[in-house]
Formats: structure tokens, C-alpha cells, sequence
């Protein structure tokens, strides 16, 4: 059956044909043009999405504006909102029954856990990806593509140009995981499905209330010292130790404190700080403890170098010594 908008269209090509006034056949060129963009233009959309993995299914419901989507989930009677904006790198998770919020990275674990798409795409930076033809699925004509890694497909992916999003999807790394959009219409975007209620307060990824951190202190104390070491450093201090035996060392912290507490380790080898790919991106290197919280490392340092702990927030317990 023909839809209302290809009707339409159709009427109005006939009045072109047999349409005298040359003014009025341009009016009706011009109106044709408008209608044809807009049947091929991108479409802001919501749809529900079956997201099965491993064998247990999930339903979605899915808001896009074509930059950033939304999803909303009722799992075991917990109820979820995802807000996605790849533009600034951004997923928010929502809690609207205890009005929390998590923010994380797109690429982030939790994001991903959370997100079949942010899933594909993290596997597309380290993966080959090929067109593999087009097809239609649910009534959209789609780019099909694969990603392989070592020439194994490890996904397939259906993707919708005019929605700026797959329709399908299957993850090929484990059985029985695939997603698929079911049911979509066109969508008049609302600005407040993608906005973070005023009330609801912001949690790590433990679900504690975040604490803002303070910035990084204006003036450093440095205090040199030797391993085998222990004692507390407060914010300020930077702690300088020089590695006299190329073997492996434990580092463990502690926050004994109500507050928070920050440090960052820094590795110098022959005089010179070890480049991130050498020493881990800054991220890794960072650790932030909460009242009563711990966590021991362990680290292949070498004779020579200099381990320098910056106490950047709170006051930290720390403990270096040989393994």
C-alpha cells in the first residue's frame, strides 16, 4: 500500500506534467524537492531493542536525535536509563529509583556492559572492518559490515545510514549474543530525555556519593627516603625514593582517614620519567581511596630507579618493601 507521503509525492508529479502556468510548475519542482529531501533525509527515531547476551534477553526502549540516544530498561524490577553522547565521550547511567547518577567514559567497562553499540565500537578501534553489501532490515536499507581480528569475524553489524544507528547487530564471541531495533517510528527529539535531573546524586562506579577532589596543590615538600618504607604522607608531599636492588617491590595504601585521599606514582629511570607506555597512562598510575579503603601493588622496579608518590589529596599510608 502506498504511504500518505509517497501518495503525495505521486500527485503532485502529475500536476507537473499537466500543470500550464510555467509559475506554478517551478512552485510545485520546488515542493517536490522539499519532499524528496525529506524522505531521504536522516531521522530522529525511537524503537525497541532486544539485546540478548548469552542467551538472556533485554528489552530497550530506544530515543535518538542522531547524535545521542537513550535507553530505558527495566531489569528484574530495578528500572535504568542510559544516556549516551559520543560527542563528548559521555555515558550517563541513571537510577531513577534511588536518584543516582554514574558518569563514565563511552569506552568505559560500565558503559559497555550497559551498551551493545559502545561495545561494537570499542571492538572496531582494535578490529579491521570491511563492507560486506547492503540489506534491508525492518523495513531499513543497511550497510552490513564485519569486524575481524586475525581474519575471524568477531561481529556483524547492520548499519542504518538515515538513523545514524545499527538495526542489528551479532557479537560472534560468545553464542547467542546479538541486538536487533523492533518497532521504529519517527521521534520529535525532546532536549529533556537527554538532561540529568536536578535531584539525583552522582556515584562512582561503588555507588558512594562522589566527592569532588580538590586541584593539585601550588607547592610541593619533598621527602627523600628508602625502601624498605613505611609511613603516612599527607597532601603536598612528594615522596622521593631511590631503588637500591633490581626486584620485584610491593607498594600497598591504605586510608585510615574520614576523607578522601589521592596519590600519583611516577617511575624515573637514568635520570629521565618513563613515558606513559613505559609506565602506564596517568589514569592507571592514580589511585584514589575512600575512609578505610586498601590496595597493594606490585611492581618490577630496577636498581637505580626513583619512585616519586605525589600526595595530592588527604593523607595516605604507605608501605614499599621487597617482595
Amino acid at each position: 500500500m502506498m504511504s500518505y507521503r509517497h501518495l503525495k509525492l505521486y500527485l503532485i508529479i502529475h500536476e507537473i506534467i499537466h500543470f500550464k502556468s510555467m509559475a506554478m510548475k517551478t512552485y510545485l519542482i520546488l515542493l517536490l524537492l522539499v519532499i524528496l529531501v525529506s524522505i531521504n533525509s536522516f531521522s530522529q527515531f525511537t524503537a525497541k531493542m532486544i539485546n540478548v547476551l548469552d542467551g538472556k534477553e533485554s528489552n530497550y526502549v530506544v530515543y535518538s536525535d542522531l547524535k545521542q540516544y537513550r535507553y530505558e530498561f527495566d531489569e528484574d524490577g530495578m528500572k535504568g536509563v542510559v544516556i549516551v553522547n559520543p560527542d563528548k565521550n559521555q555515558t550517563v547511567i541513571l537510577m531513577p529509583e534511588m536518584k543516582y547518577v554514574h558518569k563514565t567514559t563511552c569506552d568505559g567497562i560500565i558503559s559497555r556492559m550497559n551498551d551493545p553499540v559502545q561495545a561494537y565500537i570499542w571492538y572496531k578501534n582494535q578490529s579491521e572492518e570491511k563492507t560486506a553489501g547492503t540489506e534491508e532490515i525492518n523495513g531499513y536499507n543497511c550497510i552490513k559490515k564485519e569486524l575481524l581480528q586475525s581474519d575471524v569475524t568477531v561481529f556483524t553489524v547492520w548499519h542504518a545510514e538515515k538513523l545514524n544507528f545499527p538495526v542489528k547487530m551479532i557479537s560472534h564471541f560468545s553464542d547467542n549474543t546479538h541486538m536487533e531495533l523492533k518497532d521504529i517510528e519517527p521521534w520529535t527529539a525532546d532536549a529533556s530525555y537527554f538532561k540529568i535531573p536536578e535531584d539525583y546524586t552522582e556515584v562512582d562506579e561503588m555507588m558512594r556519593p562522589v566527592i569532588p577532589e580538590p586541584p593539585p596543590p601550588e607547592n610541593w615538600e619533598t621527602m627523600e627516603a628508602s625502601v624498605p618504607f613505611e609511613g603516612t604522607v599527607a597532601r603536598g608531599t612528594k615522596l622521593k625514593i631511590k631503588i637500591g636492588q633490581s626486584v620485584y617491590h610491593k607498594l600497598a595504601i591504605s586510608n585510615e582517614t574520614p576523607e578522601p585521599a589521592k596519590i600519583i606514582r611516577h617511575l624515573v629511570r637514568n635520570g629521565q620519567e618513563l613515558s606513559d607506555d613505559q609506565q602506564g597512562l596517568l589514569q592507571y598510575r592514580s589511585s584514589r581511596l575512600y575512609s578505610g579503603e586498601n590496595n597493594t601493588y606490585t611492581f618490577d622496579w630496577k636498581e637505580g630507579d626513583i619512585v616519586i608518590i605525589e600526595a595530592c589529596e588527604g593523607e595516605m599510608h604507605i608501605k614499599i618493601f621487597p617482595e
